[in-house]
């Protein structure tokens, strides 16, 4: 085991802890829960919130946030499906939407660095857009009865292997290249960077489009298990967990930290927790007031370790 990998399960212990004590609760109190059919269903989920999460880690990492991956999941899909239905093929259609997803990241991205408006009012504002275009395509209707070509490529365990591979190639380029470094960097020290002759506004839109990339991936794994593209996709806690995951995982919302393993455990933390609290019978609203609860918790305890380091530096 190399020292990286060492590193990294010493920042983690206390998330696999947590982890383990949901799975020891949720077993106890169910005897279905341990069992390979809810097994299966929480690497499922965890693995859907993890090819968006993995993107935000990195837009958090550079200091800002998305919140219009879901409307880009939704949009993207909705054309992608829309253009499969009426005969396209489904390469030629499944690359239209990817596209799209792309665009619009790096939208997102340029707007942020070349205007030097605030990330969160940016993303808002595309996500009003991208949503209100999605209702308008489809006109409120699902699109439905897509090639079996498209969901048995995004639909089943392929979730899981799409959203691992994901995470690998993602870890590979962020501990294993010059580029991985500048991300971080940009979140730790934006001005040094451009002193250092880092492409600071063209990466941040690059790792704006990656986002969107992965977030048009998310899109097709839900519209294959539906067999349908639902324009109200996205439009639940997809958004909300996939921001959620990189802060329980101990992302900061300051920048300059790339955790990727810490958000691969807050994946598998809502997952657990979720397939446990719907198996024990609670509420659906119930399951949203634990979720923001953990986010609170999560920030706090950040925001406590950073202010703890300021002053021992002092």
């Amino acid at each position: 085991m190399t020292v990286t990998a060492l590193h990294t399960l010493r920042q983690s212990w206390g998330l696999i802890a947590a982890l383990a004590v949901l799975v020891v609760i949720f077993s106890l109190s169910s005897p279905y829960f341990f069992s390979p059919l809810v097994l299966e269903r929480v690497l499922t989920n965890a693995s859907f919130t993890l090819i968006m999460a993995t993107g935000m880690t990195l837009v958090i990492a550079t200091g800002g946030i998305d919140v219009s991956v879901g409307a880009t999941l939704a949009l993207s899909s909705m054309v992608a499906a829309t253009l499969m239905v009426a005969g396209v093929p489904v390469l030629p259609a499944a690359l239209v939407g990817i596209g799209l997803g792309m665009a619009i990241g790096a939208a997102n991205g340029a707007i942020i660095s070349y205007l030097k408006l605030q990330p969160f009012i940016v993303t808002l504002a595309m996500l009003s857009l991208a949503r209100g275009m999605t209702l308008i395509i489809s006109g409120g209707a699902p699109a439905f009865n897509l090639p079996d070509a498209f969901t048995s490529a995004f639909k089943g365990d392929m979730v899981i292997v799409i959203g691992l591979g994901v995470l690998l190639l993602t870890m590979l380029v962020m501990h294993r290249s010059r580029l991985g470094v500048q991300i971080r960097a940009i979140g730790g020290n934006e001005s040094t960077c451009y002193i250092c002759g880092v492409r600071v506004n063209a990466l941040r839109v690059g790792v704006y489009c990656f986002q969107g990339f992965l977030a048009v991936l998310a899109g097709f794994t839900m519209t294959a298990s539906f067999d349908a593209a639902e324009p109200t996709a996205g439009l639940s806690t997809e958004w909300l967990e996939a921001i959620a995951a990189p802060i329980i995982g101990g992302n900061t919302m300051s920048g300059g930290r790339a955790r990727l393993f810490g958000t691969l455990m807050g994946c598998l933390i809502l997952a657990t927790m979720r397939s446990g609290l719907n198996i024990s019978g609670v509420p659906v609203s119930w399951q949203q007031v634990a979720i923001g609860m953990i986010i609170v918790g999560a920030v706090a305890l950040d925001v406590g370790t950073q202010r703890r380091k300021g002053a021992g530096t002092k």
